[in-house]
């Protein structure tokens, strides 16, 4: 598929896709670590990148040991990244001519065939192409997107916590959800990048390139105190 506006090199962009039907795309623990797996290792200019699975099927490779693995240069740098049950966001960078379309086809056929294999499917696996928003660092847009995209996962805990405000007071009134019970489920999920910024030493912070964004980004007090106040404006 030809896009309207072609990708730029050093330009960010936000990608997000969604399951076909809005199917759930994730139903178990290995199939966020595929996919956590395939963000790091598809992010390769090189052509000698080794197939995922033959790393894991032939090579027996755990999972931190893919993670360390010297795969080239990126075709993107990932600033931040959120997995849900059945759509994704990726913030990139595009590091290299066509760096954009080369990772997220890798990415998608790459885990595409997976799941249908495992859950013996055919078909697409993805709503159509992969989606993607071109995003200034001077806007505004970026700051909020950088919290919204580490918010996301609430929705998963938290079904419609992000509603219009006449219903919030009242969800939250019938529900018995605090702002902590919240901040207590985002240190525990694991399948974004949320926890690469709070200083967690995670081995799934290899996919991240921070010195690429803004200065934001890289400080970890920064990141609380940015991830804090956009949670209590968006609540």
């Amino acid at each position: 598929m030809l896009r309207k506006d072609p990708f730029i090199t050093g330009e960010y962009y936000h990608l997000y896709n969604r399951g076909v039907d809005k199917r759930d795309i994730f139903k178990t623990e290995r199939d966020f670590e595929r996919f956590i797996l395939l963000l790091y290792i598809s992010n390769s200019s090189s052509e000698k990148t080794p197939r995922l699975d033959n790393l894991i099927n032939h090579s027996h490779k755990s999972f931190d040991e893919i993670m360390i693995l010297d795969k080239g240069e990126p075709l993107v740098s990932i600033g931040a990244w959120c997995l849900m049950t059945n759509h994704f966001h990726i913030l990139v960078r595009q590091e290299v001519d066509g760096g954009i379309t080369k990772f997220m086809r890798k990415l998608g056929v790459g885990y595409s065939m997976f799941f249908n294999i495992k859950y013996q499917r055919q078909g697409a696996l993805f709503g159509g192409p992969f989606k993607s928003k071109c995003i200034k660092t001077d806007d505004n847009y970026m700051r909020q997107l950088f919290g919204y995209i580490h918010i996301n996962p609430l929705d998963i805990e938290f079904s419609g916590w992000n509603n219009s405000e006449n219903h919030k007071q009242e969800l939250f009134l019938l529900q018995g959800n605090s702002q902590n019970e919240m901040k207590k489920f985002l240190d525990s999920y694991r399948y974004s990048s949320y926890l690469d910024y709070v200083g967690q030493g995670r081995i799934e912070g290899n996919i991240l390139n921070k010195t690429a964004f803004p200065d934001y980004f890289q400080n970890q007090q920064s990141f609380k105190e940015f991830v804090e106040n956009y949670f209590i404006k968006t609540l």
